[in-house]
């Protein structure tokens, strides 16, 4: 586009002044007119032009009519700009500042017919300009991604040929790639979080603008701060919208052609993102299958599957670490901001996986990951043994920011298994995970993380679940206890757990249940009574321990 202010340098006379109105300096002018000498003067106006007022030309109009009311009424069909000859007035400059539409003092011997043949000439020329100039810039930014460029070479191209900083990110709002061209530009550090800052409003627009043509996409210009603004425009898919692309310019002071390049990197980022979209799909789905038989045991041959995992840039002999997430079925709503249909509430897992990143397990780690009704399995390499609690955490908290509402982590459980190589250990590492997710969720209840190497005793309890004898050492061994409690509103299992925790001091365990120690000490007594066993002999307490803990891992829900 040619603004106020170009207009005012390659096409007006010297001596021109800006009398009032200089905040729309930066206004694009689409045509220069003179106005009619006869009603209506104003008829021919669309909006965009720089309007010249000849001398006595409002007195040729209506005698009543003022300088003011003129700039007032021009004002309201859109103008860029009025240039008049002659004196201005106070009340017009206060119009023109209202409006912010510049108005122009013209030397007293501007002739206005040459005037404005000259300015529409240098429109006309300069739209010519920036339609080459996009044109050239769109083909070469093609040709680059149908040679199958990456979106990194992509944006370097147009920063290098726009002399602008140029950033691309996804449809989150992620920084995909970025680059500075110019020593004096402001940079990713500084220019980064002001985008991220800005992206919930830049959303909204990119929303109304998602029904646009991948290959002739709208831009806006969109303010960054006080110094800095971006010219941006989406990257439209053949699914919709896949991203943005921005050219960092300084604020109020973007060049014509900032907009058209901006439109024709984005057309050409769209074909790059379309087809790594679809590279990506297709990975995918080869992915899952290699997850499938991993897990599940089905194996074709193992020397086959590794080498396709390999090909797919998955080292299986390297240490990996299984998670399974649960989402409690109890939770409202998908994941924010993804449509339910997709994968239903783990539509966002993708991109919280992409969010842990290698930066969490290694700069090539990549990972394996699948949906299976409301959990989510996913196998993680780690370089380091200690890096899994760590990349366990960091996933545990990426999925219950991207729930709805606050309570998103009281809602997500996460089993952990132990480090482990090899098609086996990375099975055995999936067994764990699901083991730790089950006795997690039944010890503490939904909303927490638990390690299989943290659980103790209660590996052993589970892997004994479906044998009869658990059920007749707990039911010989409590049972009796039980029983009591449940006919008489007594607590004596809870106290006896109590005490066990207290390291058998009925003094410590009073003060756990908040109770007398004559209490406890009481309640012991009945458990000798009722059980008909020893509390002073130290296997019959291993006894009762063990046995506690089969029923709060196993038979809870009984009681």
């Amino acid at each position: 586009m040619i603004t106020v202010d170009d207009v005012i340098t390659l096409a007006l006379p010297k001596g021109t002044r800006v009398a009032a109105g200089a905040t729309g300096l930066g206004r694009e002018v689409t045509w220069a007119t003179r106005l009619r000498p006869t009603p209506p003067a104003f008829g021919h106006l669309s909006g965009g032009e720089l309007v010249l007022l000849p001398p006595q030309m409002l007195a040729l109009l209506d005698e009543r009519l003022t300088l003011e009311a003129a700039v007032r009424q021009l004002a309201a069909f859109g103008v860029a700009a009025v240039a008049h000859v002659g004196a201005v007035s106070k009340a017009a400059r206060t119009a023109a500042d209202e409006a912010g539409v510049p108005l122009l003092q013209l030397p007293r011997d501007a002739d206005l017919g040459p005037l404005e043949r000259e300015a529409s000439r240098l429109i006309t020329e300069r739209r010519r300009e920036v339609q080459r100039r996009g044109q050239e810039v769109g083909r070469r930014l093609m040709e680059l991604a149908i040679a199958g460029e990456p979106l990194s070479v992509m944006v370097r191209t147009l920063a290098e040929l726009a002399g602008r900083d140029v950033a691309l990110e996804g449809r989150d709002g992620r920084l995909l790639a970025y680059h500075a061209p110019r020593e004096r530009a402001p940079g990713r550090s500084r220019v980064e979080p002001l985008l991220a800052a800005g992206h919930p409003d830049l959303a909204r627009w990119l929303r109304t603008a998602a029904a646009s043509s991948p290959a002739d996409p709208p831009t806006a210009a969109r303010a960054l701060d006080g110094e800095w603004a971006r010219i941006v425009a989406p990257i439209m898919g053949p699914n919709g919208l896949l991203g943005s692309l921005s050219l960092v310019v300084p604020r109020g002071g973007h060049a014509p052609e900032d907009g058209p390049l901006t439109a024709r990197g984005a057309a050409a980022c769209a074909v790059v993102l379309a087809r790594e979209h679809a590279a990506a799909s297709a990975r995918r789905e080869v992915e899952l299958h290699v997850l499938d038989e991993v897990l599940d045991g089905a194996l074709r041959s193992e020397t086959t599957l590794l080498q396709q995992a390999k090909r797919l840039g998955h080292n299986l002999l390297v240490p990996h670490v299984a998670l399974v997430v649960r989402l409690d079925p109890t939770t409202p709503g998908p994941v924010r901001g993804h449509d339910p249909g997709r994968e239903g509430r783990w539509a966002g897992l993708e991109e919280v996986m992409a969010r842990a990143g290698a930066a969490k397990a290694g700069r090539d780690a990549r990972a394996l990951w699948r949906v299976r009704n409301n959990s989510a399995e996913i196998v993680w390499p780690v370089q380091v043994a200690t890096n899994a609690p760590r990349v366990a955490q960091q996933i545990h908290d990426d999925l219950a920011a991207a729930l709805p509402g606050s309570d998103g982590a009281n809602v997500l459980s996460l089993g952990v298994g132990m480090p482990r190589a090899g098609l086996a250990g990375i099975r055995q590492s999936h067994q764990e995970a699901k083991q730790a997710l089950t006795l997690g969720r039944r010890l503490k209840g939904p909303g927490h993380l638990t390690r299989f190497d943290d659980l103790g005793v209660y590996r052993l309890i589970f892997a004994a679940e479906s044998l009869p004898e658990l059920r007749s050492f707990h039911d010989e061994s409590i049972g009796a206890l039980i029983a009591y409690d449940r006919e008489h509103g007594a607590d004596l299992v809870r106290t006896l757990d109590a005490f066990f925790a207290a390291r058998c001091s009925p003094k410590e365990a009073a003060a756990m249940l908040h109770v007398h120690r004559n209490t406890v000490l009481y309640r012991l007594d009945r458990v000798r009574e009722i059980t008909g066993l020893d509390l002073d002999d130290a296997g019959v307490r291993l006894r009762l321990q063990l046995a506690l803990h089969v029923h709060l891992a196993v038979f809870t829900g009984e009681a």
